[in-house]
């Protein structure tokens, strides 16, 4: 039997995502107007990597009823996935172009490894290759939902291997964007 979830947890998905969505984009849109010569790099990049972090979120609480087998709209699962998959896009190719800066002379990097070269050695590097991780997965989720369709509801191995993929892309998305935070908060572009 299919479970069917109320619409109170709907309403609390679609609440937590607006608020997180606002306020997050509030804090990212703060970037255009910090005093540097990379304003705008940094402000773009903080706007789509909000945007995926909240678009992640809102599939995380998908991803949790594809595992247990919790009937969802498909349809709607599929263009926020590729919602998410377009932000993740833009997130890392955003990441690339501040990342010039940081690599940059005088730029973060050498400010860290003059102050915290361990935090570089170890946070930073870490970083580098782990926020590249959730575009592919999310792009695979997208793709299975979109080549599978509608028939998807009826391939519950398929079903926990998306809910399994769209958490793992989470997770390492939360790993990135907290160490991005972090850097940010060290020293900015």
């Amino acid at each position: 039997m299919i479970e069917q979830h109320g619409t109170l947890s709907k309403t609390l998905v679609r609440t937590q995502a607006a608020l997180a969505l606002f306020v997050l984009l509030w804090l990212g849109g703060l970037d255009f107007f910090f005093p540097s010569h990379f304003s705008l790099q940094a402000g773009v990049h903080g706007l789509s990597t909000i945007s995926a972090m909240v678009a992640a979120t809102f599939l995380t609480h998908r991803a949790y009823h594809l595992i247990r087998g919790v009937h969802i709209n498909m349809r709607s699962l599929r263009y926020w996935a590729l919602a998410a998959t377009v932000l993740n896009f833009f997130g890392a190719v955003s990441g690339n172009w501040v990342y010039m800066r940081y690599r940059g002379e005088g730029g973060a990097k050498d400010w860290i490894l003059a102050h915290a070269p361990s935090f570089h050695n170890v946070m930073m590097e870490f970083k580098e290759f782990v926020s590249l991780f959730p575009f592919p997965l999310m792009l695979a989720v997208t793709f299975v939902l979109f080549y599978y369709g509608d028939a998807l509801a009826t391939r519950r191995d398929l079903l926990s291997f998306v809910g399994l993929l769209m958490l793992i892309a989470w997770l390492f998305l939360l790993l990135g964007f907290v160490s991005g935070l972090t850097l940010a908060k060290l020293h900015f572009l």
